[in-house]
């Protein structure tokens, strides 16, 4: 059984996020999502949604390929970041964004390494194919989806000078921010 191909596409995750972070993933992201979505994603968002990423792809490794539809869900979310979010928009802009470098050199070899390692264990039908893709897809459209519900309906994380959202009328927050007392 070859289902161990997945702890290397978790490692290549790791890798992937370090290199993201060094060529600053959070300056490119503003702008390129701040022109198609209207979000500026921030180091926060970064972190969050990579450690999200760590243990999808860590319970991926652990199922094998027990489940196979759902586990090469991470391969399926590995290709669709390389080719969507780095090969494609990198072309596009005639230079490399954080991130193609590891995607084009471990996520698309690792990923497809998945596939074929699964099929050779017998481990890959139809189904699973197809399951893995949506799995895959619905995983990046959340990670995209929480940005755009984070420009909606979040809130701003609160500076120093600030108090964040107003207290809820009735509570000691109230009392200590100078709320309403009734006058």
């Amino acid at each position: 059984m070859h289902q161990w191909v997945l702890w290397v596409l978790v490692a290549a995750s790791a890798l992937h996020i370090v290199e993201e972070h060094a060529l600053g993933w959070q300056g490119w992201a503003s702008e390129y999502f701040g022109e198609r979505l209207g979000v500026r994603p921030t180091w926060t968002d970064f972190w969050v949604t990579n450690a999200a990423l760590i243990v999808f792809g860590v319970a991926c490794a652990m199922v094998g390929w027990k489940a196979a539809g759902f586990s090469l869900g991470l391969a399926a979310l590995a290709l669709i970041n390389a080719i969507g979010f780095h090969v494609l928009p990198s072309l596009r802009a005639g230079a490399p964004n954080p991130g193609l470098f590891t995607a084009a050199a471990l996520y698309v070899p690792i990923g497809i390494w998945a596939y074929v390692a699964a099929s050779s264990d017998d481990r890959l039908s139809f189904g699973a194919f197809v399951l893995s893709v949506l799995v895959g897809a619905t995983v990046m459209a959340a990670a995209v989806g929480m940005l755009i519900l984070g420009r909606d309906y979040g809130y701003a994380d609160a500076a120093e000078d600030e108090a964040g959202p107003p207290p809820i009328p009735g509570t000691h927050a109230e009392a200590e921010t100078g709320g309403d007392d009734g006058d």
